[in-house]
């Protein structure tokens, strides 16, 4: 009985482990796959200047000759302003329009080009971008969430509409300009989707200018993004100017992932730790049936300390059996699904239809200090009644 016991002690630990340990590895490449696309899709940083109302005078801002210092960054000004979207079947939905020049779209277009080739199988389709198949005059692009939203298609027209025209008095016509659908884009990125449409700025909407709900700034990619702190403590240098980092703009999806990350790995390793106690109960029993020889041992000259020595380390042999194995597993798993991503059943449920993984090896360390310690001390507790037993009263039991 204590045999088995001891197997499914070790296997419940190993499962343990190797869940503990996949499963977080996982949550790793999901993570990483997720800041990915946000650096590769979205500016490195934004710059805004107080007191700049026009385009050219945000350019002859020394923050923008700055940048341009710098030949592998990438800086352009853009501007957005909230509007009102009517579709031609009467659907409303409020968005965001950002006008960015020619260059910048076309990079953002390019950069959208490159993962989805990365996210396609062999056997697929082409993607139908062209890094050059940017909008021209009266024409968006709009993110697919949005265009279910509405109803609408590529080669649709929709009316765009200031909100501030929604507060004049009755028989007044507010603002407004209608623009052809050229795309419908998908980004994986949720507020991109469901929110924005693309313009090129000068070109479009050059109606809704002087409604007051337009911002203008510097959108700025730069060649290392982990250069992203000391650039923005570089541009606050300018008094008159505020800068915010993609990691600002996403702080509650990055504190999400984090904390979705940090409850899941603590109730796995809350799991793990209930199949270790195991060995306590394999230890105790093991402790009551060896009574007799425990006395025997002490009669012929083993001490106490001699005596927990050897039972805590039976212990810790049988839980680190499982615990390695688990690791081995759990680890090599992790490695495999790394090299080769999961493809999920259906890829138009999932914007992401791959499942990846990404191998920390500080945590693999981690997890064999971490369950060395729990299994030395879950091994002493029990070995310590062996040092308890009386060789005379032990050897007079039948």
């Amino acid at each position: 009985m204590i045999r088995r016991i001891s197997w499914l002690s070790l296997i419940g630990i190993s499962i343990s482990v190797t869940a503990f340990l996949v499963v977080l590895f996982v949550m790793n490449g999901m993570n990483a796959s997720i800041k990915k696309r946000i650096l590769g899709l979205e500016p490195h940083l934004y710059v805004q200047a107080s007191g700049i109302s026009t385009a050219a005078g945000l350019e002859a801002h020394p923050v923008f000759q700055r940048l341009k210092e710098e030949p592998e960054n990438k800086a352009y000004v853009y501007e957005t302003q909230d509007v009102i979207i009517r579709s031609q079947d009467g659907q409303f939905r409020g968005g965001v329009a950002r006008g960015v020049t020619k260059d910048s779209l076309g990079y953002f277009i390019e950069q959208l080009q490159k993962m989805e080739k990365k996210n396609q199988d062999k056997d697929s389709p082409a993607y139908f971008w062209d890094p050059h198949d940017v909008p021209e005059t009266g024409e968006v692009i709009m993110g697919v969430d949005l265009a279910q939203s509405l109803g609408v298609f590529e080669g649709d027209y929709v009316t765009l509409v200031a909100p501030s025209g929604l507060l004049l008095p009755p028989g007044e016509t507010p603002k407004f300009e209608r623009v052809k659908i050229k795309r419908i884009v998908t980004t994986s990125l949720p507020d991109v989707d469901s929110q924005y449409i693309f313009y090129q700025r000068e070109k479009t909407l050059n109606s809704l200018v002087n409604e007051g709900m337009r911002k203008l700034g510097i959108e700025v990619w730069l060649a290392d993004e982990s250069k992203v702190e000391s650039v923005k403590e570089d541009l606050l240098k300018f008094s008159d100017v505020s800068v915010e980092t993609w990691m600002d703009r996403n702080s509650a999806l990055l504190y999400a992932l984090k904390l979705e990350k940090l409850t899941i790995g603590t109730f796995l390793g809350l799991a793990g730790i209930i199949a270790a106690s195991s060995i306590l109960t394999v230890l105790a029993l093991l402790l009551s049936q060896k009574r007799r020889d425990i006395a025997i041992l002490r009669t012929i000259g083993f001490s106490g300390k001699q005596t927990v020595r050897t039972f805590t380390l039976l212990g810790f042999l049988l839980a680190s059996v499982g615990v390695l194995t688990g690791v081995i597993v759990g680890t090599g798993l992790s490695l495999y699904i790394q090299a080769h991503p999961l493809k999920l059943i259906s890829s138009e449920i999932y914007y992401d239809p791959s499942l990846p993984a990404l191998v920390d090896y500080s945590l693999v360390f981690g997890v064999l200090v971490v369950s060395a310690l729990i299994a030395w001390f879950g091994s002493y507790l029990p070995a310590r009644t062996a040092s308890e037993v009386k060789p005379s009263d032990a050897l007079r039991m039948k």
